[in-house]
């Protein structure tokens, strides 16, 4: 069976027809029985009436003829005269004009509620809310996307006055709003309109004023799109830029806003030409950069920014980067403009900058980019003041040199007797090979080859002393930290050299076992020489109560996998306590009575600013390992190449 036959719509239309069909009947009979004089057919009109709110244009035609057949019908059934056949054809005529005119008119009406309802079919097939409300408000039509977006159904908004059914919130007082709709027929805005779950919609609504034929206001046409997930975000986007703003004015450090823009036309510009190693180019045009410093706009900054470079207000900062620019921001400002070339997302570097009084800052500079493509119109540049930090670093280390210094003497001091030593077998072989000389040039005749073969060995004995007494000045010397390229080969027999007699007098077997080709490391030599000859002199020390087995040091160096440079010492003495290995590098930690408790402190101290490692562990069976090593040359320390002294950064 027919879905649509069962349907509330059919049964209806199915009571409608029988119901139309008995009523015609009845008026049939009615009208055949009644005087002839009578206009009873007339009432078929109703028939077509109501078979017009059920039938279709050619069923409601087919309904009227069948009255008229009727009506004609019931004409020739009824009783009459000759006096009455005239009144009743004249009334028989009038009941069909009136049937047949009716049925237009019904016809012509059902057409405009068929083409009404296509229309509201099409509004409800719109995911828009619409509905028309009349002038007092009262909602004659509401849609589908009404319902879904309100919730209300169709019977209950209708019938109901809009703006206390949605308890409408208005941009503007309701009065202005209709007063513009009347005077313009239009209106547009953002209402916020409450759901019938209680929950709020934003909506971007228009209102169309809807006029009869004399043109007066009959409707108002509300069209309203929801804009609820719009309006968070931009709410969202609104309180996300007040807390920005709010955190850049009230941050504690120095924040500036800026515009690279200019500069990264520029460097488009530049990359366009086929420039591909900015850095180079850059070293070698220093004129871009300063000209770059100017393309540079400060947009805005914070209240720590003014305070900071002792302004007046931000206004004296909003001009150019030369007012807080020293000579040596060029550097950290190249740097800037490489990382925008490379497209890093971020950028740090310490420099120097000054204040509008002139007051030179130490600070730490860093940038972060915006990601591309989007353009850098909005580059942040936080500024953080470490001058004074910076002063307490020199000081402290001012201060570890010095006590680092105290440390090499009391070592130097503890080796005098084998400097002595060392010094003292050159010496001794000088006055000895001085004798010989004199007694070889007193022979008659003197014999000249003998006497220069023993001058050039008081030569060679004169340099072995001078050697020796060179090593101990530089361990002695006290200069300022400087960073070189480091032999640590070299620099392992030297120490060795220094510490031979020291090793001989203790009874202790010495092995070196050095790798091949070690790469050179940055840092200062005798720093890192101070610490090995440390570590040496710990060794020696802790097997001098050793006599049950051999006395034996041994120094090794070689190549780790992270490419770094190590250095092991490794004795037989008295080992290590467990429980106190993590404390062997604490300052003022020692197991020597007679101790400080620095030596280690200083050399790990020492590694770690070379970027190094420094520990300890046990040497099985006995005795203890210390080794430490250094990460080998940089890039960044190219400066100094060939041994040239590079300053500590």
């Amino acid at each position: 069976m027919d879905a649509n036959a069962t349907s509330p719509t059919a049964v209806t239309s199915r009571i409608y027809l029988i119901l139309s069909i008995a009523i015609a009947i009845g008026i049939f009979i009615f009208d055949a029985i009644t005087p002839a004089d009578s206009v009873i057919s007339t009432l078929f009109v109703g028939v077509v009436l109501l078979s017009a709110r059920f039938l279709q244009t050619r069923e409601i035609w087919l309904v009227s003829f069948g009255c008229m057949a009727l009506s004609v019908l019931a004409h020739f059934l009824t009783p009459y005269g000759d006096y009455f056949q005239t009144i009743s054809i004249s009334n028989r005529v009038l009941s069909l004009a009136a049937i047949g005119v009716v049925t237009f008119l019904a016809v012509q009406s059902r057409s405009q509620e068929m083409v009404l309802r296509e229309r509201a079919g099409l509004l409800d097939l719109t995911h828009d809310t619409i509905f028309v409300r009349d002038m007092k408000d009262v909602i004659t039509y509401w849609n589908r996307g009404a319902e879904e977006l309100y919730g209300w159904r169709k019977a209950e908004a209708i019938g109901r006055i809009s703006h206390q059914l949605m308890r409408t919130i208005f941009p503007m007082p309701l009065e202005a709003i209709m007063g513009e709709l009347v005077r313009t027929g239009r209106w547009e805005g953002e209402l916020v309109h409450t759901r019938k779950d209680g929950t709020q919609a934003f909506v971007a609504s228009r209102w169309s004023l809807q006029k009869d034929a004399r043109g007066l206001p009959v409707a108002i046409l509300e069209t309203n799109n929801d804009i609820s997930d719009r309006k968070l975000a931009e709410n969202a986007l609104r309180e996300s830029e007040r807390r920005y703003k709010s955190i850049f004015r009230m941050a504690g450090v120095s924040i500036w806003e800026e515009d690279f823009s200019q500069i990264e036309a520029a460097i488009d510009e530049l990359r366009a030409q086929g420039i591909e190693d900015f850095r180079a180019y850059f070293a070698a045009h220093p004129e871009f950069v300063r000209k770059s410093i100017s393309c540079a706009k400060i947009v805005d900054v914070n209240d720590a920014t003014v305070e900071l470079f002792k302004a007046l207000s931000k206004d004296e900062l909003l001009h150019s980067l030369d007012a807080v620019f020293t000579s040596e921001t060029l550097e950290a400002f190249a740097g800037e403009l490489i990382a925008v070339a490379e497209e890093r997302p971020h950028f740090s570097a310490e420099t120097i900058l000054q204040t509008l009084k002139g007051d030179k800052l130490t600070v730490l500079l860093a940038i972060t980019f915006p990601p591309r493509p989007s353009k850098l119109d909005r580059v942040l540049v936080t500024i953080t003041d470490i001058t004074e930090r910076k002063r307490a670093e020199e000081a402290l280390q001012k201060a570890q040199a010095e006590l680092a210094h105290i440390t090499r003497v009391t070592t130097i001091n503890a080796l005098t007797s084998s400097i002595a030593h060392e010094v003292n077998q050159p010496l001794s072989a000088i006055v000895s090979n001085g004798y010989a000389g004199l007694r070889w040039l007193d022979r008659q005749p003197p014999h000249l080859e003998d006497a220069r073969r023993t001058f050039e060995l008081i030569v060679d004995d004169g340099h072995r002393a001078g050697e020796v007494i060179g090593r101990v000045r530089a361990l002695l010397k006290k200069t300022a930290t400087i960073r070189e390229y480091v032999d640590v080969t070299e620099l392992i027999q030297d120490t060795v050299a220094v510490v031979h007699g020291e090793v001989l007098r203790n009874g202790i077997l010495l092995r070196t076992e050095l790798a091949p080709e070690l790469p050179p490391v940055v840092g200062d030599r005798v720093q890192v020489q101070q610490v090995l000859l440390n570590l040496i002199m710990n060794g020696i020390d802790a097997m001098n109560e050793v006599t049950e087995r051999p006395r034996e040091l041994s120094i090794r160096s070689y190549l780790d996998e992270s490419g770094a440079v190590g250095v092991a010492v490794q004795d037989t003495g008295v080992g290590l306590d467990t429980n106190s290995v993590d404390r062997l590098f604490e300052a003022f930690y020692t197991t020597k009575p007679e101790g400080m408790g620095m030596g280690l402190a200083i050399c790990r101290s020492i590694i770690e600013a070379h970027g190094g490692r420094l520990g300890a562990s046990p040497n099985e069976p006995n005795g203890a390992v210390f080794e430490f090593s250094l990460p080998p040359e940089r890039d960044e320390t190219a400066s100094a190449a060939n041994g040239r002294p590079m300053p500590v950064l």
